[in-house]
């Protein structure tokens, strides 16, 4: 069994509040003090590598914040500790080392997290999990279980990547399969959650956005997210990568995630209707 060691922020986010709102302390310095000192060790533990790029951003918004504390304190953290096993017990980790697990408030004026992305944002710095959510949307709940499912496989894939020596190409559909591996498996366990960013294409605009791609390296470093001003839409490298995970799943249907997540991504991509 995978140990989880979860940890909520929304409680100390008190103190942070009692910072800048008694004490005129500097939002940035105070966040810092209250809401990433705390638990940054834990939430780097076992990372090797400088991942402060990851660090959850100062809410600031302090009303909002009041009002998704009350609303976060009603969730039961031992009913969301018991949901994150059942997901764990579904893909095996590999190693004994535990999974640390942050719930972070997040920026009520996030407009791309609260209307896109359910409230609800996750990241993985190196097989933990740092998840903020925005508890002023409504069925947030849902969405933690399917960002951490996602986030976990993130943690999953690179052990199994690490100990298998998969080393990776530097290709650009080669993160759009990794994307698309975690959503097929978070999808799998919530089919009722549809992502947002995993709406499907119509059949020109994808054939005529898999040409651009194709041809155009100089895209390939803003097509996982999508640049709308080029006309590449929104989290465009999440829909494809899902997509080729969806046609090589179709081509093995027995395939287990473990598998799936050992399988090089050049070979799922040849098993899909997208050439290159």
């Amino acid at each position: 069994m995978v140990k989880i060691k979860l940890t909520s922020t929304f409680e100390k986010a008190k103190d942070y509040i009692r910072a800048v709102e008694e004490n005129n302390e500097d939002i940035q310095q105070a966040w810092e003090k209250y809401m990433i000192e705390p638990f940054w060790a834990d939430i780097t533990h076992g990372v090797n590598r400088d991942v402060s790029f990851m660090k959850p951003e100062p809410v600031q918004d302090i009303n909002a914040l009041k009002e998704q504390i009350k609303i976060f304190s009603q969730l039961s953290i031992d009913k969301l500790h018991s949901e994150f096993n059942k997901i764990t017990a579904m893909l095996p980790k590999g190693h004994d080392e535990p999974v640390f697990v942050a719930l972070y408030p997040a920026c009520d004026s996030d407009k791309i997290l609260r209307d896109r992305e359910n409230g609800v944002r996750g990241c993985c710095p190196d097989g933990n999990v740092i998840i903020r959510i925005n508890s002023l949307v409504q069925n947030y709940y849902d969405w933690i279980l399917y960002v951490f499912a996602h986030e976990y496989h993130h943690g999953v894939w690179g052990y199994n990547a690490w100990i298998n020596d998969m080393n990776l190409n530097g290709a650009f559909y080669e993160p759009m399969i990794i994307e698309g591996q975690a959503d097929f498996f978070a999808e799998s366990l919530f089919p009722k959650l549809i992502p947002q960013w995993n709406r499907p294409f119509d059949s020109e605009t994808e054939a005529a956005l898999w040409e651009r791609l194709k041809t155009n390296p100089a895209i390939h470093e803003v097509c996982m997210f999508g640049d709308e001003g080029k006309g590449l839409p929104w989290y465009m490298g999440y829909v494809f990568g899902r997509s080729i995970v969806s046609d090589y799943m179709q081509k093995h249907p027995n395939m287990s995630f473990l598998d799936l997540l050992s399988t090089r991504p050049e070979n799922i991509l040849s098993g899909s209707r997208f050439k290159f």
